[in-house]
């Protein structure tokens, strides 16, 4: 009975870990802001975020520490992970993709409006005065930077905005973790996925490999990117020194239709050993289908229809590839989603007393929140079908993203399904000012997607189940973490930009988010945009292919042609090459060495990625301490 109360300590959720978490977040959001938005160095663009794998590294070094000096303070299993959850979630809001792209968007009207773009004519009168700073001397600190953010005058035109959509971020989380808790047990203890991106917290704490530090496969694995990641960046330094170029080139080609594809090819150590841990046939479609898209343009140059403004219609393919895989989804979990339905109708207990949430709040708790973010789009000018679109859409993509991290690990580059795309297939006498300047003002938190939360939230779960840790104990420190990081986040983009100027020395200002957003609601208001029939036409195509690509999948398995892969690899640019490097990898592994070959050689792959990341974080670490951007690991 001892030994089963001492291993229930191991795996439980402390008072003393949720607080450790809450004190490391301001400092990760700062770490990560200062990296991405003053030296444009990404930490947090990729499934496994770099940061949290770096502070439970330290903290389960400091562990070893103390098991000699004060055995009674070391930290369980279950206080490592749950500080490591906690870090992950501030790495959704303290991001390149969100916090950074937010506090562009709402600083980007006042400042850029001049007489010549007239958006005090055209977009002023139709942005609401909530969404957006106005004060220009507010808005001088935080763009030219040497001022400090903690003055009434400066600190107070913030205020409102910046609380508005600080609640559109916490009833957007949590209306997510209401939906991961109607999906845990399909996609966690049902299914049986893959989740990739677990496998290296799970060996730092001991329970992926046991011994992880004792390997010499691991040791092997690491060294390449830290001493090849060392070199890369003081070449920077000292260009005379050798190195393996790792990140992502863009070959030269002179003639087309070569010089039209874009292909970039990278080696990144980090990706390698992620898509170790990727199913074969999902690994395969992923640079498969990246390659299929870049054959189109080829194939449409030789036979003119590159001559069609759009043409191969990339974007609408991913609209018409997410919108079904996501359906599919729906459709697959039938009975997952029935169960919860019946269960609704049933008096009394319904056997979800370990789930994170009772399954009649996480379901009601949905749909409110969706109901809550369509009143909120309602108040921004759009009419109730297009707000009820877009949601709809964002929590359909949700579920996309979230499984194609548990089955890919992947990174998802994916932006189709924003309401300026879908938006833009019907033209834009088809909608009103209000629907096209609510669509302008969702950008900044649809575009690219990369360190979405949902499917984090979900990691968490499966870490939790992984341990023995019952899903209702996660509960707590994820609602704590989201609101912590909620306020962290913003608070790092401003403290830095008052600091040092967010359009001047700012590498990794988000003017991308600026000019996209307002650039596409000046267009729209002003020259508009047709109803163009190939685009629709691509939509249904690609959708069309999804549903062959699956009804393969289910009559023939030796098919490695996975409807996953169609989605996730449309914008796979940056890793498209490293996961064809794993792919060549692992195959010759298993079928050479089956699969005790396979689990072999984990800790080789985990020390890639590990040896990756240490580098990745001590550069940002050196960037800032010595004020210039060093060698970044990805981008």
């Amino acid at each position: 009975m001892a030994a089963t109360g001492a291993n229930r300590r191991q795996r439980s959720v402390t008072p003393r870990a949720i607080l450790l978490g809450l004190l490391l977040i301001p400092i990760n959001a700062y770490w990560v802001i200062v990296a991405e938005l003053r030296w444009y160095m990404i930490l947090t663009l990729n499934p496994l975020f770099v940061t949290p794998v770096i502070i439970l590294l330290l903290l389960v070094v400091a562990n070893e520490f103390l098991r000699r000096l004060r055995p009674d303070s070391v930290l369980s299993l279950g206080e490592l992970l749950v500080i490591y959850v906690m870090l992950a979630i501030s790495c959704t809001v303290a991001t390149h993709d969100f916090a950074i792209n937010l506090v562009a968007m709402v600083a980007w009207p006042a400042w850029y409006a001049t007489p010549e773009n007239k958006w005090e004519e055209i977009l002023f009168p139709y942005l609401p005065r909530w969404a957006a700073v106005w004060d220009k001397e507010s808005l001088r600190g935080f763009m030219e930077g040497g001022a400090s953010l903690y003055q009434r005058d400066t600190i107070t035109p913030w205020l409102v905005p910046m609380a508005v959509w600080i609640g559109f971020m916490l009833v957007l989380f949590w209306t997510m973790l209401c939906l991961n808790a109607l999906v845990r047990r399909a996609w966690i203890e049902d299914t049986k996925l893959s989740f990739p991106v677990v496998r290296l917290p799970l060996a730092l704490v001991g329970l992926e490999t046991p011994g992880f530090f004792r390997h010499s496969l691991m040791w092997l694995g690491m060294a390449f990117p830290v001493i090849n990641g060392t070199l890369s960046g003081l070449a920077m330094i000292y260009p005379a020194l050798p190195y393996i170029h790792t990140r992502a080139r863009w070959p030269a080609f002179p003639n087309p239709p070569w010089n039209m594809l874009g292909l970039p090819y990278s080696f990144y150590p980090f990706a390698i050993g992620l898509g170790y841990f990727v199913p074969l046939d999902v690994l395969f479609s992923c640079w498969f289908f990246y390659l299929f898209i870049k054959a189109q343009i080829a194939v449409g140059w030789y036979l003119g229809l590159t001559r069609l403004a759009g043409f191969p219609y990339q974007t609408e393919q991913g609209m018409g590839a997410w919108a079904t895989y996501g359906l599919l989804l729906i459709y697959i979990t039938r009975q997952r989603w029935g169960a919860v339905l019946a269960s609704l109708r049933r008096p009394g207990s319904i056997g979800d007393e370990e789930e994170l949430l009772p399954l009649r709040l996480a379901f009601w708790g949905a749909l409110s929140g969706m109901a809550a973010l369509v009143l909120f789009w309602k108040l921004v000018g759009m009419t109730v079908l297009p707000a009820a679109l877009a949601v709809a859409l964002y929590f359909l993509l949700a579920l996309c993203i979230t499984r194609v991290r548990a089955e890919a690990g992947s990174q998802h580059t994916v932006w189709d399904l924003e309401p300026m795309n879908v938006f833009g297939l019907v033209g834009s006498r088809a909608l009103s000012k209000g629907n096209i300047i609510g669509a302008g003002l969702s950008h900044w938190f649809w575009r690219l997607n990369r360190s979405h939360a949902m499917p984090t939230q979900l990691e968490g779960l499966k870490l939790g189940h992984e341990v023995g840790i019952a899903p209702r104990a996660w509960l707590w420190p994820l609602l704590l973490a989201t609101v912590a990081s909620s306020l962290a986040g913003p608070w790092a983009c401003l403290q830095v930009g008052y600091n040092e100027g967010a359009a001047t020395k700012c590498i990794g200002f988000a003017r991308w988010a600026g000019y996209e957003s307002y650039g596409w609601m000046q267009h729209m208001l002003t020259v508009g945009r047709p109803v163009e029939w190939p685009r629709i036409m691509a939509v249904a195509a690609s959708s069309g292919l999804i549903l062959i690509l699956w009804a393969l999948q289910c009559r023939y398995t030796w098919i490695w042609l996975h409807p996953l892969g169609y989605c996730a690899g449309n914008n796979l640019i940056w890793v498209w090459c490293s996961f064809l490097v794993a792919w060549i990898l692992k195959y010759a592994i298993v079928r050479y060495g089956g699969q005790k070959a396979y689990r072999r050689m984990i800790p080789f792959f985990l020390g890639l990625v590990l040896g990756d990341y240490i580098t990745g974080a001590a550069w940002a670490v050196v960037s800032q301490v010595y004020k210039f951007p060093g060698y970044q690991i990805f981008h």
